[in-house]
């Protein structure tokens, strides 16, 4: 029987190479959409609190806050290393045929200058840099691979990319934490943003203190160094302003 499956996954991964670009592209179609997700959940690891309710009653607008992320992500990524893509093109179209397009080769160029200028311009915390730069990197590195190489270097460059981006997540889950509060600040969900909770039946009970999370059922109020949660029903909240307290 073992032999018998042996001889079969051989056989599967020995086949053409249309075995590899199923699996490259399906893990990645998987993957890329579940980034953002894991960059929240390690925010909510960094805060020490789990939001269930933001998982079942808010995935519409958690979804939303998901893409502009991952959007915002890619344009500092395209700003920063987006010349990778046509760079790749290029060693490939070398490759087959050992003659260029000169189209790829004038792109990059642009692209890379561009890139230039972007790592130059761009005024990002250090550790916040080189989170996207590294992330990025291997990110298009792997698009431009899916773009136009063979199957079995889409699977390796998605594995690479997969060990980099576990590793660089791991290792910068206070910087991930920041972008994710910054995201949260600017849609008054989170950010430590002063907030006031008033009670309904009693309008002089009242707290105040910084909004870590504003979910669909529950506030996560930061306030004497520790984190107090309330329900939604029956009270109040008043986001006072957009200063951050550190």
């Amino acid at each position: 029987m073992i032999n018998k499956i042996k001889k079969w996954s051989i056989d599967f991964f020995a086949k053409e190479d249309s075995t590899y670009h199923i699996l490259a592209f399906l893990i990645s179609s998987v993957l890329f959409p579940t980034i953002p997700i894991i960059w929240f959940i390690v925010f909510m690891k960094e805060k020490m609190i789990f939001s269930y309710d933001f998982f079942t009653n808010g995935m519409f607008g958690l979804s939303i806050f998901f893409f502009i992320s991952l959007i915002l992500l890619l344009l500092f990524g395209f700003l920063l290393v987006g010349s990778v893509v046509f760079l790749v093109i290029i060693i490939y179209k070398i490759k087959e045929d050992s003659s260029i397009n000169y189209l790829y080769l004038y792109l990059f160029f642009f692209m890379f200058i561009f890139n230039i200028l972007g790592n130059y311009t761009i005024k990002l915390p250090e550790g916040f840099f080189v989170y996207i730069f590294i992330f990025n990197l291997f990110l298009f590195l792997h698009i431009g691979v899916l773009s136009i190489g063979k199957g079995f270097d889409k699977f390796i460059t998605l594995i690479i990319f997969i060990i980099v981006f576990s590793i660089s997540t791991n290792y910068y889950q206070t910087i991930i934490s920041s972008f994710i509060e910054y995201g949260l600040l600017q849609f008054r969900m989170g950010g430590n943003i002063k907030t006031k909770i008033i009670d309904m039946k009693n309008h002089e009970n009242t707290l105040e203190g910084n909004l870590t999370l504003l979910t669909p059922n529950k506030v996560f109020l930061h306030r004497d160094k520790t984190i107090t949660i309330f329900n939604r029903d029956n009270i109040i909240i008043e986001i006072m302003d957009k200063n951050i307290t550190k």
